[in-house]
This record gives structure tokens, C-alpha cells and sequence, in this order.
């Protein structure tokens, strides 16, 4: 992907980069997430509320791989991989960060909202 690519949709709105994130991965069947050496997910947020960020390609996950992430690495899912992660139980509640730009602005979802957002555009591709 460009450069000029990369540098407009980052520039999208919270909300537009969300739409865009949903297309995406509908279509190409994959989402990426940011890990570190143990393969856990990185989180933002604060105690009260946790999110993990995803992105619709690698190299929008890439531009965060800086500073205090400049060791994780880019893990990509497939769709199905993603949906059936979403269902499993987990001790902690955690919320979905969709497409987060630099200033890790982003639509902050459920889990089963993103599950059924991404299932409801992929019936739109069959």
C-alpha cells in the first residue's frame, strides 16, 4: 500500500476509519492485532476500561510499532480466527478499539457488536 493511502484513511474520521476497518476485513478475511514476545494483545485504555486495537491491514498496525510497541509485532487473524477469539470467555471485560489512528482515537465497541457488524457485511460479500 502507498504511502498517500495510508496517510488519507489514517486521517479519516473515528467513525469512517470504522466503516472502513468493517469492509476491509468482510472482504479480505483478515484483521490485525498488536502483540508482544508472549503473544498477548496489547491493550489501551485506562483501569476502568480496556481495549484491544485492530486494524483492517498490516501496514496500519505497523505505524505503531514505536516507542514503548517498537519490540511487539503485527499478528495477523483470519475473519473466522477473529470471530470465534470474540465468543471465548475471558476473567476480564474487554472492548474493541476499531482502527485506532495515531492519537489512538477510535469507535470503542463490544466484542459481540464488532462480531456482528463484521457478520452482518460479510453475508453483503457471498
Amino acid at each position: 500500500m502507498n504511502k498517500k493511502k495510508v496517510d488519507n484513511v489514517i486521517k479519516l474520521s473515528s467513525k469512517d476509519r470504522y466503516g472502513y476497518l468493517i469492509r476491509k476485513v468482510a472482504d479480505f478475511e483478515k484483521i490485525f492485532l498488536i502483540c508482544d514476545s508472549y503473544g498477548d494483545l496489547v491493550t489501551i485504555g485506562d483501569s476502568l476500561s480496556k481495549c484491544i486495537p485492530v486494524w483492517p491491514e498490516k501496514e496500519f498496525a505497523e505505524l505503531f510499532l514505536t516507542n514503548d510497541w517498537k519490540k511487539y509485532k503485527v499478528k495477523s487473524f483470519s475473519l473466522n480466527q477473529f470471530l470465534i477469539w470474540l465468543d471465548k470467555p475471558t476473567s476480564e471485560k474487554y472492548e474493541i478499539a476499531g482502527f485506532p489512528n495515531l492519537d489512538l482515537n477510535a469507535v470503542i465497541i463490544t466484542m459481540d457488536e464488532i462480531k456482528n457488524h463484521l457478520i452482518y457485511e460479510s453475508s453483503q460479500y457471498e
